[in-house]
């Protein structure tokens, strides 16, 4: 341990933790990257006045949907409609599947107010036999975001 101790390289990465571990107790106190925490702002991936942030509202034409069986060499998709229902446009910023096998298509323009958009929703039956309950994140600006839409079957 002495000499390890004497070695440059170890006693740089011991100094750089040490000076981590210091920045990080003090910025629990001092709070050094929080930056500005303006009431009325919001702080995500893009920084935003939420007074001029458009938030709509969506109806969903359901929110689960049963395949049945199907093979395991199948692919099983469905159509969700989506219907802006607000006053300002509808975005769909994200759509992800809980798993690879399941695959979220949708079109990535603005939704007028009272029109409507499909997502359609690609399930590979290839390699998950037995009963099947996935989910697919959609992410919007609507209040709240994220709405949850779920397929289930069984593949033989």
């Amino acid at each position: 341990m002495k000499n390890l101790l004497s070695k440059t390289w170890f006693q740089i990465i011991v100094a750089g933790g040490l000076i981590g571990l210091v920045l990080i107790v003090l910025d629990n106190k001092f709070h050094f990257w929080d930056g500005n925490k303006e009431e009325g702002q919001y702080h995500g991936p893009v920084d935003a006045d939420k007074d001029e942030m458009y938030v709509t509202t969506a109806d969903y034409s359901e929110t689960a949907f049963d395949f049945g069986k199907i093979r395991e060499t199948d692919t099983a998709s469905h159509k969700f409609i989506i219907k802006n229902t607000g006053k300002e446009p509808l975005f769909i910023f994200k759509a992800v599947g809980s798993c690879e096998c399941v695959r979220p298509i949708f079109d990535k323009e603005p939704i007028a107010p009272g029109a409507e958009t499909i997502i359609t929703v690609y399930f590979v039956g290839k390699g998950r036999k037995g009963k099947q309950n996935r989910s697919i994140m959609i992410n919007t600006n609507t209040d709240p975001a994220e709405m949850v839409l779920r397929i289930t079957g069984e593949v033989e």
